[in-house]
């Protein structure tokens, strides 16, 4: 759907002039015309989130064998017979990959064969790594192939922007290909045509294979393919001297494809294609000294001049290589254009000698893991008991036997505690002499930190409760109201709680509009931090300023709040600097949001409901937003004595595998 923010003026502040940021396609007859009269729906003001696309309705492509009309958007790649758009299914509101080959084209019978044997091949294919076929139609001019939409294009355009990748993230995109490739091997296909620009990513970052024009099936075993085919970097030496080949052809460019994303090239690139099969056909490549030798050793054992000496893909992943080293269990889209920080030590394995004492932390923790010890010892001020108390008794006593389980959690963080709340003498003295390991332990709000508490609420809170603890209600939590997905081309746009509006860039810079949307904070890639008004703005920022007030402008008029409070927006803590998104990504099940004070969010959608994890006044809190966008907030200290429903234990652990994500990948300290 197109937006007009050509003539858009935002109040307070001044009028901005917004450039065409989506440009409408050139317009062009329909495939069929007079036949469909539809347009394009106008979008549902009650979605809470959108992926901002662009699509034609000038251009309506009709399939009448299932009575589908779809709109054509925008360019997503072409090649030698093809084009491949972005189409709108206008029946659900789902977006392809619509393969358009022009029947012009294909005049000749074996390029029609070619095409048949494409959707023969891919239509019998269904794997979580393989693109996905939907349907293939034709009309008097066109062919159409209709495929799963993979929103962050190819491997070639992530190593455009990077040059080259780390190896965590070449071991994390290889396995996804050797399961993949091995998947396609099963079904006695043989792909031919394996490169970077056949390897999509979907927004979940997940590495699917595709273009299966070259693809041929193997009807018997032993059967040799004599065929000469493929891209000239990635063919194997048997395909070009005509030996006859078979499923190693495909091991062969498995190791060119890695050899690729380490060092940014193929291993026999060169000026001539002359040379380049000289190189392939002589096995002549080298490594660059950076490369580690268990990653040297697997492409050397894939790109073996004999294709028996190949590795077998069922035993590939047991290499060395796959074995060893640290395998992240996703990856943000931001790597697409940034190299992610990956942790020499992962899952908390840090030597003792890292961690030192925290009062602040401690006290959080010892309040969520020993709740039953916080209310003996701290006075309370009251001068009446609450619901709460009346049902616990002023003593603190719960009439039941809760487990001391914090014991792990404080001899990570905490060292040595004593019964109450203060350090120790020899705490202190072990903090003192040591400031510059004083510098690496948690923060109060870290990621590491949060991680332990939930874990430890998990763990020990009762199971099989039908009821939810009392709600806290003074309690005003920071979180995402509103979003906008724009990152296939500019970032992440966001509208907090107190109504400031933000957007993420893909080169991980951050700018923020405050909430009376005149003053505006930009924090570039380094860190460091500029303020200005929107009365004034920065030569060097207009281009980001105009888009930061396009989205607020998009969010404002076509997006509704995620949930309901019945607290003020005035009183978020922004003690430890003014509140913005530092990480986000997406799964298939939910988009998961992490701000700058350490709030966790998660937004799921199947049901629209919202997990968010927050620390405030020296506690953990847990805020459900229901399907009816009903927020309660719970104390994790009332949940792990008390317990709550099962809907929201399930969330919590959800939550869990998220934050856990995200330690493995930018560490504890985030």
């Amino acid at each position: 759907m197109s937006v007009d923010i050509l003539s858009t003026k935002l109040s307070p502040g001044p009028t901005f002039t917004y450039p065409n940021i989506i440009a409408p396609m050139k317009e062009t007859r329909t495939s069929r015309p007079g036949i469909i009269t539809r347009r394009p729906r106008e979008i549902n003001k009650d979605r809470e989130n959108v992926n901002i696309s662009n699509f034609d309705p000038n251009y309506i492509i009709y399939d009448s064998s299932t009575d589908t009309t779809y709109l054509r958007g925008r360019l997503l790649g072409k090649g030698g017979f093809a084009r491949c758009y972005e189409l709108l299914d206008l029946n659900t509101d789902k977006v392809y990959a619509g393969k358009i080959i022009a029947k012009s084209r294909i005049a000749k019978p074996h390029q029609k064969q070619k095409i048949l044997r494409e959707v023969e091949l891919q239509k019998e294919l269904k794997h979580k790594h393989v693109v996905e076929f939907h349907s293939y139609f034709e009309d008097e001019e066109n062919v159409y192939i209709v495929l799963e939409n993979c929103n962050r294009k190819s491997l070639v355009h992530m190593l455009k922007h990077r040059k080259t990748l780390t190896e965590p993230e070449v071991r994390y995109f290889m396995t996804q290909l050797v399961e993949g490739i091995r998947y396609i091997h099963s079904c006695n296909i043989i792909h031919r045509d394996l490169k970077l620009g056949n390897m999509l990513l979907n927004d979940d970052m997940q590495l699917k294979i595709a273009d299966f024009g070259l693809a041929t099936r193997v009807e018997y075993e032993g059967e040799k393919k004599m065929t000469v085919c493929g891209t000239p970097n990635y063919i194997a030496p048997e395909v070009l001297q005509k030996r006859g080949h078979s499923f190693e052809a495909d091991v062969w460019a498995m190791g060119c494809v890695m050899y690729a994303l380490l060092v940014g090239h193929p291993p026999f690139e060169t000026a001539t294609l002359k040379e380049t099969y000289v190189r392939i056909t002589g096995n002549s490549f080298s490594f660059p000294d950076y490369v580690s030798l268990s990653s040297r050793n697997f492409i050397k054992k894939c790109l073996a001049h004999e294709p028996e000496l190949r590795p077998k893909l069922d035993e590939v992943l047991q290499d060395e290589f796959f074995s060893s080293g640290h395998m992240p269990s996703f990856l943000s889209v931001s790597c697409c254009t940034n190299a992610p920080r990956f942790p020499v030590y992962t899952k908390f394995n840090r030597p003792k000698s890292y961690v030192v004492p925290d009062t602040h932390h401690d006290q959080a923790v010892e309040r969520i893991t020993s709740p039953i010890k916080e209310l003996e010892i701290q006075p309370r001020h009251e001068p009446t008991p609450t619901k709460r108390e009346k049902s616990v008794g002023m003593s603190g006593s719960l009439g039941r036997n809760t487990p001391d389980c914090f014991a792990h959690v404080q001899s990570k963080h905490n060292g040595t505690r004593s019964s109450g709340s203060e350090i120790t003498r020899s705490d202190r003295s072990d903090r003192s002499d040591s400031p510059a390991v004083r510098e690496t332990s948690p923060k109060p709000r870290s990621a590491a930190n949060l991680l332990d508490v939930l874990t430890t609420c998990l763990e020990h809170m009762p199971k099989g409760v039908s009821h939810n603890p009392e709600t806290v209600m003074d309690l005003t939590v920071p979180w995402v109201t509103k979003w906008v997905d724009y990152s296939n081309k500019y970032g992440f746009g966001f509208q907090l709680a107190n109504d400031s509006i933000g957007v993420l860039f893909n080169d991980t810079s951050r700018i923020l509009l405050s909430p009376d949307g005149r003053s505006i904070q930009y924090f570039d890639v380094t860190g460091k931090t500029y303020t200005y008004t929107t009365d004034d703005v920065l030569d060097d920022l207009k281009k980001k300023t105009t888009l930061l007030m396009y989205f607020a402008k998009y969010m404002d008029e076509h997006l509704i709040q995620g949930g309901n409070f019945e607290c003020s927006k005035d009183s978020i803590d922004i003690s430890t600097g003014p509140l913005c998104l530092k990480k986000w990504f997406r799964t298939t099940k939910a988009i998961v949001l992490y701000l700058s004070d350490g709030t966790l969010q998660v937004n799921f959608f199947d049901d629209h409901t919202k997990i968010i994890l927050s620390y405030q006044r020296n506690d953990y809190f847990v805020t459900f937003i229901d399907e009816e966008r009903i927020a309660n907030t719970y104390s994790m200290v009332h949940l792990i004595q008390d317990g709550c429903q099962k809907e929201i234990i399930d969330r919590m652990v959800f939550a869990k595998s998220m934050l856990q994500n995200i330690v493995d990948i930018e560490g504890a300290y985030i």
